[in-house]
C-alpha cells in the first residue's frame, strides 16, 4: 500500500467538497474521538462544513478535548420523503400551497393517465447530508452501529475514507489510510492535515496530543512506534496542552515537566508549526558514543 499516494488522492477528494461527515466507533477512546476532532477542527479551518458522529456518548474521562460538545450520536433525519407509484410523463406539474398550519402538495397528473391514488403514497426520512464519509480509528463498518444500520443508503452513496492503525482492519474504504506499523490513529490523521495542508493550531495539537497518549498507555506500550514521539513533540510545540488528568484520573504533570520527549522542529513567526510540520526528518548521530 502507497500511502503517499493515498493521501494525495483524499486531498484531491477533499478540495472538491464542502460537507464532511466524520464518524467513528462505539465505545468511545482517547483515541477515536481526539483523531476524529482533531480532523474536524482541521477541516473546519480549511472552509468544509463538518459533523462528527459517535453512537455512544463520550464519558467524563474525554470530556476535555475540543470540540467534544459537538459530537452528535445520531445523524439527523432532514428529508422528509413522499414516495408514489410513478408512470413515466404521467404528471403535468407539482405545486405546493398553505392554507393556515397545513402545508399542501399538489399533484396534477397529464389528461389520459390516471388520478394518483392515496393508498399507493409512501413515506420516509433521508439521513444527513455529506459529500464524503471519513470513518476514524474504526476497524469495520459494524462497530459504527446505528450510525450506519439506519443510514445505509448514506453510505453507499457516498466515497469513504478509512483511516485506522488497527492490523485487522477491514480496509472498507474507497480510500484506505490504514498503517500497521502507526501506534494510533492520531499518528495518520496528522499525516492527512499535514498534507491537505491545515495549519497545525494549538487546539488541534491537543486533541492530537492527548490521543497518542491515550493510545500509547502514557508512551508505556512495548509496542510505541517513534512517530508517537515525533507527533507528541510538534504537537506540544504548537501549543498543545496536555489533560491535567491522566488516564486513571490521576494528577499529571504539566506539560512545562512532561521529560523525555524529543524537541520539535522550530516554529514559525506565527508561532504554528510550519506547513511540512509531519514531513520525515533525518537525524544524524553524533561521535559521542
Amino acid at each position: 500500500m502507497d500511502t503517499q499516494t493515498d493521501l494525495t488522492k483524499i486531498k484531491e477528494l477533499l478540495d472538491k467538497v464542502q460537507e464532511v461527515l466524520i464518524v467513528t466507533h462505539d465505545n468511545p477512546t482517547f483515541d477515536s474521538i481526539g483523531s476524529s476532532l482533531a480532523l474536524s477542527l482541521g477541516l473546519s479551518g480549511l472552509g468544509k462544513k463538518v459533523t462528527v458522529a459517535c453512537i455512544d456518548p463520550v464519558t467524563v474521562s474525554l470530556s476535555s478535548f475540543v470540540g467534544v460538545n459537538k459530537i452528535t450520536t445520531d445523524l439527523a433525519k432532514k428529508n422528509f420523503i413522499i414516495s408514489l407509484d410513478y408512470v413515466d410523463g404521467s404528471i403535468e406539474k407539482v405545486s405546493y400551497n398553505i392554507e393556515g398550519n397545513k402545508f399542501n402538495l399538489v399533484i396534477e397528473p397529464r389528461p389520459g393517465f390516471p388520478s394518483f391514488s392515496p393508498d399507493k403514497v409512501n413515506y420516509s426520512y433521508a439521513g444527513g447530508n455529506a459529500d464524503v464519509i471519513i470513518a476514524v480509528d474504526t476497524i469495520h463498518l459494524g462497530g459504527l452501529g446505528k450510525l450506519y444500520e439506519e443510514n445505509k443508503e448514506l453510505f453507499a452513496g457516498k466515497p469513504m475514507v478509512n483511516v485506522d492503525y488497527h492490523p485487522n482492519n477491514s480496509h472498507f474504504g474507497a480510500h484506505n489510510v490504514v498503517d500497521h506499523s502507526a501506534s494510533s490513529t492520531a499518528e495518520l490523521v496528522a499525516e492527512l492535515l499535514s498534507t491537505l495542508g491545515a495549519p497545525l493550531t494549538a487546539d488541534i495539537a491537543t486533541n492530537l496530543l492527548n490521543a497518542v497518549y491515550g493510545a500509547t498507555d502514557n508512551f508505556q506500550k512495548t509496542t510505541i512506534s517513534a512517530g508517537s514521539f515525533e507527533l507528541a513533540a510538534v504537537c506540544l510545540k504548537a501549543g498543545g496542552k496536555r489533560f491535567t488528568k491522566s488516564l486513571a484520573g490521576e494528577e499529571t504533570p504539566s506539560i512545562e515537566t512532561v521529560k523525555d520527549i524529543p524537541v520539535a522542529p522550530r516554529s514559525t513567526s506565527s508561532g504554528q508549526a510550519p506547513a511540512d510540520w509531519l514531513k520525515p526528518k533525518i537525524f544524524k548521530s553524533s561521535n559521542l558514543i
